[in-house]
């Protein structure tokens, strides 16, 4: 499975939170994670978090949570319930995201 962060350079927030849910999700339910950064001269795009072809949108429209990325890799045919952990291993990547940024 490939899982691919669609990144700024340099990456901020939400591009290193997304960062951190791929490699969580490559650990959990195997794949190999890619960054992707926008061509020199492109416009700006915000971060985007794919797993296969798929992107897994934000309900709400702003920042990934990570139900939003459980939901969506179900949503995408990733067999979720065989990592019966994923959840709370995102929610933990969140938790540590919001305690580094002060919140």
């Amino acid at each position: 499975m490939k899982i691919t962060v669609v990144s700024k350079s340099p990456p901020g927030g939400r591009c290193t939170l997304y960062m951190a849910y791929a490699r969580t999700i490559a650990e959990c339910c195997g794949g190999a994670v890619e960054v992707v950064y926008p061509a020199a001269g492109a416009a700006p795009q915000p971060p985007a978090l794919l797993v296969g072809e798929g992107a897994i949108a934000p309900a709400d429209g702003l920042i990934l949570s990570p139900m939003d990325v459980h939901s969506g890799l179900a949503a995408l045919a990733v067999p979720v319930a065989q990592w019966p952990h994923l959840l709370e291993r995102l929610e933990a990547v969140e938790t540590s995201f919001l305690e580094g940024c002060g919140s």
